[in-house]
């Protein structure tokens, strides 16, 4: 019987070789013939062009905007890069398939989970830089408005207090800052830079601190009472959000202590009682 089933498993083994074989090698042959009947890439360029112009439903535009990538070069790198991934996974899948390592239906079937899952992975890493970008924006914001305010209440003009500051600082924001002196210089008004800042910071602190400067320019409000305001505002956000991590850290360290350590502890204490009632019973 050990025989009899060794040699059907060898021959169902043999048979799906074969069909693999079979399903391989015209795959194989059709993509050859693609290549050469594509000989001036007319087909390639053609996929790559209709990839790039897809609808941007997941706002991919919106988020590199966001990085300081404006261009639409920038757009189209990123999809060609997703397509990058996307023909390395397939050709790999096909590579493993016509050397017999795995079977057509598994090449399609892991074909069909690794495409979207690259995709998607590839926009969630875009997403998380963005997230990081406003968390750094957002922490070098406090230092950054207490020396405007320093500069400002020296004399300073908010233009020359700006342009200083952003030329001896490094970050972020302080590149933010570079690019509203660019605006200024180039003939925009400051309320006007002001506005290009929030939109191109996207952050609902930075966005608030314009709106303010905005308005106490506008009416005349004194600027040192607004930038003060402003950093005990970004003060008490940055202690807020600490003390929600802070939280968020203390159930998380509970989690081995109810699982783990207390269960434990309790067989331990309950184990001399069990073995002393094991020992009365017998």
């Amino acid at each position: 019987m050990d025989g009899l089933s060794r040699k059907n498993s060898t021959v169902s083994a043999n048979l799906r070789s074969q069909v693999n074989s079979y399903l391989a090698a015209p795959l194989l042959i059709a993509m050859i013939a693609l290549v050469i009947a594509d000989e001036n890439g007319n087909l390639f360029l053609r996929t790559v062009r209709k990839g790039i112009n897809l609808e941007d439903r997941t706002r991919v535009r919106v988020r590199l905007i966001e990085l300081g990538k404006n261009s639409d070069r920038d757009y189209e790198n990123f999809r060609i890069y997703q397509m990058i991934l996307v023909s390395l996974s397939v050709a790999s899948l096909i590579g493993l398939s016509i050397l017999g390592f795995i079977t057509f239906s598994v090449a399609l079937a892991g074909l069909c989970f690794i495409i979207p899952l690259l995709i998607i992975s590839s926009e969630r890493q875009l997403s998380k830089r963005v997230t990081r970008r406003r968390e750094i924006i957002e922490s070098e914001f406090p230092a950054l408005i207490e020396l405007l305010t320093l500069a400002i209440g020296a004399g300073e003009s908010p233009s020359v207090a700006v342009r200083r500051i952003s030329a001896r600082a490094n970050g972020v924001l302080p590149d933010e800052l570079q690019q509203l002196s660019k605006d200024v210089e180039q003939g925009k008004s400051f309320t006007l830079a002001l506005d290009s800042l929030s939109r191109g910071a996207s952050s609902p602190v930075v966005r608030r601190f314009a709106d303010s400067m905005a308005i106490a320019i506008s009416r005349g409000t004194p600027l040192v009472e607004t930038l003060t305001h402003s950093v005990r505002e970004a003060r008490s956000s940055e202690r807020i959000k600490l003390l929600n991590i802070a939280a968020k850290s203390e159930i998380s360290m509970m989690i081995p202590v109810v699982f783990l350590i207390l269960p434990i502890s309790i067989l331990f204490a309950m184990y001399p009682s069990m073995t002393s009632l094991d020992l009365f019973v017998s």
